[in-house]
């Protein structure tokens, strides 16, 4: 049974005389605007923790008087409130929603370290004040509330019921607690962090500035932030990027007067090792802001993630996430198992964000004795693409030639393969079973040093690979004009390549893409090479489906690309348009002997022609127009469900395929009426299985 907090008593110690000085720096701080002293008073002979919960403006403005008192009890709680108006109410807010909003006791700093220990002592425990008494005070409303439903309730049933729910409700709180008690042992075995971190951040990782003010003449006087000393600048523009005279760092220059309010904020990841022989990634937010002075106003830094990555047995690399839950006040731990939720994956999250600059200072040593001491992190991670340490790891314990590619430079082929932006196809341009780089990468010794000039992506390496593999062998220059082109399609290249040397196909290209005079300047459609090269290559081939004679230089070097292009499509399409006719309007007699079938109102009848078909999707508004050629082929059939008064008005389209009916669909491809889907339902067992079992 809960002893309630005597309230009326408790109002007697409300109001304490307590001093604060001024000067203390606690009060000055933005992000806390709320300051807590605390005592233990005997409340009618009860112990009672007392919160005195002052705001940082009242105090500096002479007012010393608490905005909000708590009163705590081993099974109970209760805040008095007071408003401008001095009167005092009670609430039954946790310190959590003090402010009705959520996340109150983040706003709040203790006075002194003995209120925190105060707050510690009398809440038993070793971890952070503020969440051991948020990890109290939340299961006492739901205990009240209980109580009051059994005060409510009669009977010996009743009283079972709440015991019931009570044993339930701890059950479900001490599962909870005992998954957070692993996840604080696991967090025991993570080391301090680099001493030399924050120096590390300002010098390698935040950007800097130079501030000056605007002087028409001479040489001024500045304020750089890397070095922080005073510099002296000539011709400085606002937003430009320059050198600081002094320590040559990469500065910005900022003009005072223009400059406003400055935000700067990014991600650094630190990796050590952790429990066994597996690492931990730490992920470190930093935020910093300038507003009207040359030094932060405010510098923070943060640790906002972790990852913990090991090898079990079998070898297999596996990630277990956790991420700083900032509002976990009940909880036993402010760690969370899994990824950080975002309310939109598809947005840019700063928080949730993992990828950032590498702390590499401690690489050497971490990496050591593990089966990444020779991964190449080091290198690769100083690259623009380089992302998530993380999975740069898994990749390494899948594919370990990666070392292989990054010693060579191929920084971008590396970068693909772990982190994506390819096409399955091109992946396997890379055989990570090969020995040696030339079976790897599938390229000649002699090409290497060109591969190390490009850094080819892995789509650029297929095509590099295509080109090499093609009846004219491009030479150097050449693989680089592909490259500089952007050209990705590697089969229509080399494909066209069967057909003509490369600098025929260059120097048509060339001429295609950019006309000598207006008139064809107007014609042209192509503003891509890549898209060029990919419309030859259409050209040739429906050319060769025509059986024209493409070793004809007329055929293979038309005038117009886009116009000879435009003419060949169109008369190839005129011939499977033929040919899609005479297929099926050969086929009508045994469609209507196998299918055709008539009721008293409805009849089932096929097609005589390919335009009945298209002319079926227009009427009904679906897209049967598009099966024309499966059609043809005698891979599916086509029927139309007619009425026996109006055979040329469309109702239904039916697809039969390998003697199974696989879509009917009426106006809008909507499904069709219960009259015409009885209809067909009658024609399936009359016609369709019966003309199956008859074929057989």
């Amino acid at each position: 049974m809960t002893r309630k907090i005597d309230k009326r008593a408790c109002r007697k110690f409300a109001m304490p005389e307590l001093e604060f000085n001024l000067n203390e720096g606690v009060l000055h701080v933005e992000s806390c605007p709320y300051i807590i002293r605390t005592a233990v008073r005997n409340i009618s002979g009860q112990r009672i923790l007392v919160l005195y919960i002052y705001q940082s403006e009242s105090i500096l403005a002479g007012s010393i008087k608490p905005r909000w008192v708590m009163f705590h009890s081993r099974d109970d709680f209760a805040t008095l409130s007071f408003r401008e108006d001095a009167k005092a109410t009670w609430q039954c807010s946790t310190l959590d929603s003090l402010d009705r909003i959520g996340g109150f006791d983040s706003k709040c700093a203790f006075y002194r370290q003995q209120d925190e220990a105060r707050v510690a002592r009398f809440c038993k425990c070793e971890h952070s004040a503020i969440s051991a008494l948020n990890r109290m005070q939340w299961p006492i409303p739901g205990r009240k509330a209980m109580e009051r439903t059994r005060k409510n309730e009669r009977g010996a049933i009743s009283t079972l019921g709440y015991l019931q729910r009570l044993i339930s409700y701890h059950k479900e709180l001490e599962r909870k607690w005992k998954k957070q008690r692993a996840i604080i042992d696991r967090m025991k075995s993570v080391s301090a962090l680099p001493r030399d971190l924050k120096g590390f951040i300002h010098r390698e990782v935040i950007p800097q500035y130079i501030f000056y003010d605007y002087q028409r003449k001479g040489p001024g006087r500045a304020f750089c932030t890397a070095c922080r000393h005073e510099v002296s600048i000539t011709a400085a523009k606002h937003n430009a990027s320059g050198i600081c005279p002094r320590c040559k760092k990469n500065i910005t220059f900022k003009s005072r007067g223009k400059r406003g309010r400055i935000f700067d904020r990014a991600t650094v990841q630190v990796l050590q090792k952790a429990e066994g022989n597996g690492l931990v990634l730490r992920i470190i937010k930093v935020y910093r802001s300038f507003a009207g002075s040359d030094i932060p106003n405010h510098f923070e830094i943060w640790e906002n993630a972790r990852q913990f990555i090991t090898l079990s047995l079998s070898g297999q690399c596996s990630v277990d996430a956790y991420y700083y839950h900032y509002k976990a006040g009940y909880d036993l731990t402010p760690w969370c198992n899994g990824y950080r939720p975002v309310f939109d994956q598809w947005k840019y999250n700063f928080t949730a964000d993992m990828s950032g600059v590498l702390y590499q200072r401690n690489l050497s040593d971490t990496l050591k004795d593990t089966p990444w001491a020779y991964s190449q992190l080091e290198a690769f991670s100083g690259i623009a693409s380089f992302s998530g340490v993380a999975t740069f790891l898994s990749a390494y314990i899948k594919r370990p030639k990666i070392e292989h590619l990054i010693k060579m430079k191929l920084y971008r082929l590396v970068s693909g393969i772990i982190y994506g932006g390819y096409s399955y196809s091109a992946l396997q341009a890379i055989n990570f079973n090969g020995e040696n780089m030339r079976a790897i990468l599938g390229i000649d010794r002699p090409y290497f040093p060109l591969l190390r000039e490009l850094d080819p992506s892995i789509d650029q390496l297929h095509l590099i690979r295509q080109l090499l593999q093609a009846d004219h062998k491009p030479s150097t220059e050449q693989i680089k004009w592909f490259i500089a082109n952007k050209i990705s399609n590697a089969d229509a290249a080399k494909e066209l390549l069967a057909h003509m040397s490369v600098h025929k196909l260059q120097r048509y290209v060339e001429q295609q893409f950019a006309p000598k005079d207006e008139a064809a300047l107007k014609r042209v459609d192509y503003y891509k090479i890549n898209t060029l090269i990919t419309d030859y290559h259409d050209y040739l081939c429906m050319c060769k489906e025509l059986q024209y004679d493409v070793k004809n230089s007329f055929i293979l070097f038309p005038r117009e690309l886009k116009a000879a292009h435009d003419s060949v499509a169109k008369t190839l399409k005129d011939k499977r348009t033929a040919e899609h006719e005479k297929a099926i309007a050969g086929s009508f007699d045994e469609w209507q002997k196998r299918y055709q079938y008539q009721s008293k109102e409805l009849m089932m009848i096929p097609p005589h022609s390919a335009k009945e078909i298209v002319d079926e999707g227009a009427a009904l508004h679906h897209c049967v127009r598009l099966y024309v050629k499966n059609i043809a082929e005698k891979k599916s059939v086509i029927l139309f469900v007619r009425s026996v008064d109006e055979p040329d008005k469309s109702l239904c389209t039916v697809e039969v395929k390998d003697g199974q009916v696989t879509q009917a669909r009426g106006f809008g491809n909507e499904e069709p009426p219960e009259q015409i889907t009885a209809f067909i339902e009658q024609w399936k067992q009359r016609v369709l299985y019966a003309a199956d079992k008859a074929a057989a």
